[in-house]
């Protein structure tokens, strides 16, 4: 765990490469960053239509979505989860990119996300995200935690929250909307078992 002055550009990569050598197959990883966010111009591509790569804020410099992605690659495991709670964290929706990886990002690539003031959090699937895999996603009550049943359940939260403003970076108005990514993670695959033996196999 990493925080505040922790969190640079030098611990980050260490700490992936410290978890990449212990993870076997049967772990599962989780990438949690809650924090700023923001883009930065880059030339369009292919990758970035639109001219822009995103960023999350670490202590002492930004680390673009094209620089977390290999040290994401490095980590193989039965499951791993990418959750970014900040501005434009729609955009490392590239992580996504192998067999048995989900995201969770709390807004789209071009807008902002808003602070979960009335829930003393730093952002709304932040706190979410910790209460469906602290057992509330568990629907069927099999104390299991399913890619579709956390999906689900931090889907629902969002729409009890109702209309939450968020802005471009051209301070045009809209509405922050979370972003799933599942790619080859079935919605019957394993998450985490909050009660008992911890961490399960796929069934």
């Amino acid at each position: 765990v990493l925080t505040k002055e922790e969190a640079t550009t030098k611990s980050v990569p260490e700490a992936f490469r410290a978890v990449a050598a212990q993870a076997g197959p049967d772990d599962v990883f989780l990438f949690f960053f809650s924090g700023h966010g923001d883009q930065v111009d880059v030339p369009v591509s292919a990758r970035e239509l639109d001219g822009r790569s995103e960023t999350i804020e670490l202590y002492d410099a930004a680390m673009t979505d094209a620089e977390l992605a290999p040290l994401f690659a490095q980590v193989r495991g039965r499951l791993a989860l990418a959750v970014i709670d900040a501005c434009y964290s729609g955009g490392f929706r590239n992580l996504i990119d192998r067999p048995g990886v989900m995201g969770l990002f709390s807004s789209e690539e071009d807008l902002t996300s808003l602070v979960a003031s009335r829930f003393k959090a730093g952002g709304f699937l932040a706190y979410f995200l910790r209460a469906g895999l602290s057992g509330e996603a568990d629907e069927d009550g099999d104390r299991i935690v399913t890619a579709g049943e956390l999906s689900t359940y931090v889907r629902r939260r969002f729409r009890r929250e109702g209309d939450i403003p968020a802005t471009t970076r051209e301070d045009e108005r809209n509405f922050q909307d979370l972003v799933i990514e599942r790619g080859g993670v079935h919605i019957d695959d394993v998450v985490v078992r909050p009660a008992g033996s911890g961490l399960a196999a796929n069934r």
